[in-house]
């Protein structure tokens, strides 16, 4: 099979690479090493709340989690559909945030999303994931998660690079 080079030109040079089967990718890789992209964020002002830092887990949305976001968020009146924007990103953020737990060696492990926890609505006397949505983050907290689950979730400018030809 003859190889083909793709050239891609950046803003310091023009680089070579060889071209790729993707379906040979595919076929021969290992599905473990296809993971979940997350990114962990600190909350800074119930940091210097608790007096330690505040650090959650933002997670992408698989395509089915977010097609539930999205389908709970529109509301349909006839021949009119109105996405709630701010219905929407509280729902990413409860789907998209999980507890972080340290552990004395120093390794960070995640144990579930950490809005839907039954002990910690109960504490905060919310009755759903949105209230307590509500009583812990600000709405400009709540949107910067939301950008932040979004782009690990490909919704960012360099999530798909064109290619010239």
């Amino acid at each position: 099979m003859a190889t083909k080079k793709i050239v891609e030109e950046n803003e310091n040079a023009v680089v070579e690479k060889e071209a790729v089967n993707v379906l040979d990718l595919l076929l021969g890789a290992d599905i473990g090493t296809i993971k979940t992209p997350y990114k962990d964020v600190e909350i800074t002002r119930l940091s210097e709340a608790f007096g330690t830092p505040f650090v959650v887990r933002c997670e992408a949305l698989s395509p089915e989690k977010y097609e539930e976001v999205q389908d709970n968020a529109i509301s349909i009146s006839g021949k009119d559909v109105d996405l709630d924007m701010n219905n929407l990103q509280m729902l990413t953020v409860i789907e998209g945030v999980k507890a972080i737990i340290t552990d004395e060696a120093g390794n960070k492990t995640t144990s579930g999303l950490i809005l839907k926890n039954k002990d910690l609505m109960s504490k905060f006397k919310a009755p759903t994931p949105k209230e307590l949505c509500r009583k812990l983050f600000l709405s400009g907290e709540v949107a910067k998660m939301y950008e932040t689950i979004s782009a690990l979730s490909g919704f960012s400018n360099d999530a798909v690079k064109e290619l010239k030809n």
